[in-house]
């Protein structure tokens, strides 16, 4: 329990450090999660990206439409399905994603800078361990 309260606290500073990085984006929260998503995770239903982020439908395709409007996304038939609309991330809108995942990473990397090269390699080690034994929903450190 002292280690997971450590990580809590330490993930909740790092995030709130790392937060600054995604407002530069000029997108609110929500928004930027879901493009985040679309970006790595590739095109999703409106239903599936629902599903992901916890919210309804509706709060979705509004999210959508504000995205597209930016020029971020874009919403096209699938190939398979020509029924099923799927939501894709524009170049436009990767770039951006991309521009806050390096903000976000640089603002941690900053944080890290105080460990020793061998403290590093630890907290390396500790991260690799902690994704190959827990259940990361398949994300990895990659990924958003």
């Amino acid at each position: 329990m002292r280690a997971a309260n450590a990580l809590h606290s330490l993930s909740i500073h790092l995030l709130r450090r790392a937060r600054a990085a995604d407002k530069e984006t000029g997108l609110s929260p929500e928004r930027i999660s879901l493009l985040s998503v679309l970006n790595f995770a590739g095109p999703q239903t409106v239903g599936a990206l629902a599903e992901i982020e916890d919210v309804s439908a509706p709060a979705i395709s509004r999210i959508v439409s504000a995205l597209e409007t930016l020029g971020l996304a874009k919403r096209e038939r699938a190939r398979a399905d020509a029924r099923q609309v799927l939501v894709c991330a524009t170049a436009k809108g990767r770039r951006l994603v991309e521009r806050g995942r390096r903000g976000r990473i640089e603002i941690i990397a900053e944080a890290l800078a105080v460990l020793s090269p061998a403290e590093l390699a630890e907290a390396v080690a500790i991260a690799e361990a902690i994704e190959k034994a827990g259940d990361c929903r398949g994300l990895s450190p990659a990924d958003g």
